[in-house]
């Protein structure tokens, strides 16, 4: 699933690119990654790209650039998460596009009183808007199996969360995705995604042990998987807004889930035993 140079180039001679107008960019896969309909985990995945490939990059989903939308084979496109693009160089220059998670089936809440909604769910949480009496708002996930908080939509990039019992709901929420804030706390991801210490695991900036250390992350502590080694003996993983390399027998996962992460392209590890 290589994208060659060729496309570029067809796309420069047709003047679809010009010096003045930058409305894409080459980029280079770093590792294996899904490509997803929709700037989030929560769209489904339309294709596979492996290390090396060349995409190319013509949006991404906000002034964040967490996540890039590409072009890829056969001029189907979708979008990654940007750290898995090396080489990309000034993404400011793309434009922001607009994307609506629609999955499952729709639930809307409306408020019968004036609703706080906040930027997490629970009461403790920084409010960040608020639904007036007979505001209505589609909801795209919730906080869990009781459905106790939804996170609603408040405009194309905002979303915030309110208590299930201040609003009205119609539809059915358990259609809803699960969703909770990932280790860093700046996105959601579904719970099974999280991972657990099971020892006071060391991350390093490579997957070796005489690398620099990046952080220790205490015993039974919440961390996000984002790559593993091609052998799977380390995994590349974020802690409250740190990333670095774990020895996978640090973590609480099995294996089944280490294969889905994707490879990361990094020198080649120190067997740990």
């Amino acid at each position: 699933m290589r994208l060659t140079v060729i496309l570029l180039v067809a796309l420069l001679a047709a003047g679809a690119v010009t010096a003045q107008e930058t409305v894409s960019i080459l980029g280079t896969i770093y590792g294996t990654t899904n490509v997803r309909s929709g700037p989030d985990p929560r769209f489904e995945i339309v294709g596979q790209l492996d290390a090396d490939d060349l995409v190319i990059i013509d949006g991404r989903e906000s002034a964040a650039t967490r996540w890039l939308h590409i072009t890829f084979e056969d001029n189907l496109n979708g979008w990654i998460p940007s750290f898995m693009v090396v080489g990309i160089g000034d993404v400011s220059t793309l434009p922001i596009l607009q994307t609506v998670y629609e999955g499952g089936a729709e639930v809307t809440v409306s408020a019968y009183g004036r609703v706080n909604v906040r930027t997490a769910p629970g009461i403790d949480s920084e409010v960040v808007g608020q639904l007036d009496v007979g505001d209505e708002a589609q909801a795209v996930a919730r906080s869990n199996a009781q459905s106790d908080w939804l996170l609603i939509q408040l405009a194309v990039e905002e979303e915030g969360w309110v208590a299930y019992f201040t609003v009205t709901v119609t539809g059915d929420p358990s259609t809803l995705p699960i969703l909770v804030p990932d280790s860093s706390g700046a996105g959601l991801i579904p719970p099974s995604a999280l991972i657990y210490t099971l020892f006071n695991a060391r991350l390093h900036t490579e997957p070796n042990l005489t690398s620099p250390l990046v952080a220790i992350v205490p015993f039974s502590s919440e961390v996000t998987p984002i790559a593993r080694t091609e052998r799977g003996d380390w995994l590349y993983v974020g802690y409250q807004g740190m990333e670095g390399w774990g020895a996978a027998r640090l973590f609480e996962i099995d294996a089944e889930a280490v294969t889905a992460l994707p490879v990361s392209i990094a020198p080649e590890s120190t067997q740990v035993r």
